[in-house]
């Protein structure tokens, strides 16, 4: 018994001591995806080229599904950012968004959310998020979920060019995992319907932007 009780305690004092390590990893580092561009087929390449949206989804561990969409965007790069972060009048341009804004901004960071409608067939949800937003102006901004419907909802837009297509190539990568019950396929679904609206979407309004003269407004360091 004594000896029982003596591997107890040392049992706990080792688990205090652990306790600090874990306090110190980091839940999340942004950003989570490598810095070059993703790869791209021919065939994506040419859709791009001809004015068409390109989707791709797969699924990964734990039920998280990874999401990339590009477009082709006849702007440049500063108006691509500028209609990215234009997180109160999102609500406006966006499709299926029905409430948006900027919550705070430090100068590094900007947090923002956004309320939206979405669905397949006869299943729809409304859908809240909150997003912790730092970028590299003007060709990467990435963000995670702070707050809202999403165990996992992580990713970035990135702005580049690439060979064989004109203007500059609008990229959205992401790793998703809904709080409430979604199959897999489901999840799948609803970003092959809803993507190309939104990519297109930013497309119009960057291209809307483009002969206008650029501020700062929506600038991340």
């Amino acid at each position: 018994m004594k000896t029982d009780g003596l591997m107890g305690m040392v049992r706990m004092t080792l688990l205090i001591a652990a306790c600090p390590l874990f306090l110190h990893v980091p839940l999340l580092a942004l950003p989570v995806f490598p810095e070059s561009a993703p790869a791209t087929t021919s065939a994506e390449r040419s859709s791009l080229a001809d004015g068409e949206t390109v989707v791709s989804t797969s699924d990964l561990d734990d039920g998280v599904t990874s999401v990339r969409g590009m477009i082709r965007v006849d702007a440049p790069a500063a108006s691509i950012w500028r209609a990215l972060t234009d997180y109160d009048n999102q609500k406006n341009f966006v499709p299926k968004v029905r409430e948006s804004g900027l919550i705070s901004e430090n100068g590094t960071e900007q947090e923002m959310f956004s309320v939206g409608r979405t669905g397949v067939l006869f299943f729809k949800k409304t859908v809240t998020i909150q997003l912790l937003l730092k970028g590299d102006y003007p060709k990467r901004l990435s963000f995670r979920q702070t707050k809202g419907d999403f165990k996992l909802y992580r990713g970035e837009w990135t702005i580049t060019r690439l060979e064989g297509v004109p203007g500059r190539v609008l990229t959205f990568r992401a790793h998703i995992k809904p709080d409430f019950f979604a199959p897999d396929f489901f999840v799948r679904a609803v970003q092959k319907k809803d993507l190309p609206g939104i990519l297109l979407a930013m497309k119009e309004r960057a291209e809307g932007m483009a002969g206008e003269i650029h501020g700062a407004a929506g600038k991340l360091p």
